[in-house]
């Protein structure tokens, strides 16, 4: 009689996850509560045009945020049984959402006023994130039972962190030589995850990757020649970042068809009109 294994599931460590979530309240309440000096501004000349960065107190303490989850990630991934660099950088794919939904949270933290509104969203914030680090530990083994469950709930985040991240790209107004930059790393970076997730491997993705970063820049850099909301833009932006990756992913898993095709226009022509009207200044 042959014996069929039955899938197994896994869980991270507590310890861990105690600690890391404790960081990062600890790092929340300090970007909040502590006022650090503004960086002295850089500028430099690019295509003939001048461009500057100013980057204050609370954005480097975020970006320590995005760092410190990033790293917590990496120790919870290595430790799981089934983990296994297939090819380099393996575990920094899993660094990428925790890291983009902690920069994402805390910006929109940053936004709600101070009182009982900002330390539910702080709660809530560091209850999202540990679901983020369990939901990517979960998906390290493929033949975990809650695999296509934290699957999918990557990617709903990637599109909700994408939009988060593009509006606030917008919303800051830099010069396009950065704010375009920014947009095709991020797309790129959340396009690749998505690529690997769906089960194609590094070697055939990163390039399709880098194309929709590439596009999803200059589409930003378009953008910036327009007067748009922050959320328009965003919208826009998630549409187009939408339909290159699904339709790219599809070709890579060799499922690409002309009813696809149709399907990704639709949605992209419906997603167009309704980021165009958000767009629209009120």
């Amino acid at each position: 009689m042959i014996e069929t294994s039955s899938p197994t599931s896994h869980f991270p460590d507590r310890d861990r996850l105690s600690i890391i979530t404790a960081v990062i309240l600890l790092a929340y309440a300090l970007a909040r509560f502590i006022e650090l000096p503004v960086i002295r501004p850089l500028t430099t000349t690019l295509f003939g045009s001048s461009i500057g960065i100013e980057i204050d107190g609370q954005v480097i303490i975020l970006l320590m945020v995005a760092a410190l989850i990033s790293t917590g990630s990496d120790t919870l991934i290595r430790s799981h049984p089934k983990f296994s660099a297939s090819f380099p950088f393996a575990a920094a794919l899993h660094w990428i959402l925790p890291g983009a939904t902690a920069l994402s949270l805390g910006l929109l933290l940053n936004l709600a006023p101070q009182g009982p509104v900002w330390w539910l969203g702080l709660a809530v914030s560091a209850l999202l994130l540990v679901l983020v680090l369990i939901v990517e530990y979960i998906v390290v083994d493929s033949e975990d039972r809650n695999f296509r469950a934290a699957a999918f709930s990557l990617t709903a985040l990637s599109y909700i962190v994408a939009l988060a991240i593009f509006g606030w790209i917008r919303y800051t107004g830099t010069r396009s030589a950065l704010s375009g930059t920014g947009t095709a790393a991020l797309a790129a970076l959340l396009a690749l995850r998505l690529f690997i997730l769906n089960g194609v491997s590094f070697q055939r993705s990163w390039v399709f990757a880098g194309v929709v970063g590439l596009v999803c820049g200059e589409a930003m850099w378009a953008l910036n020649y327009w007067r748009v909301t922050p959320v328009g833009a965003g919208v826009l932006l998630l549409v187009l970042f939408y339909a290159l990756h699904g339709i790219a992913q599809q070709h890579l898993l060799g499922q690409l068809t002309r009813r696809v095709i149709i399907e990704f226009a639709v949605i992209g022509v419906i997603g167009g009109v309704v980021g165009l009207i958000l767009a629209l200044p009120g």
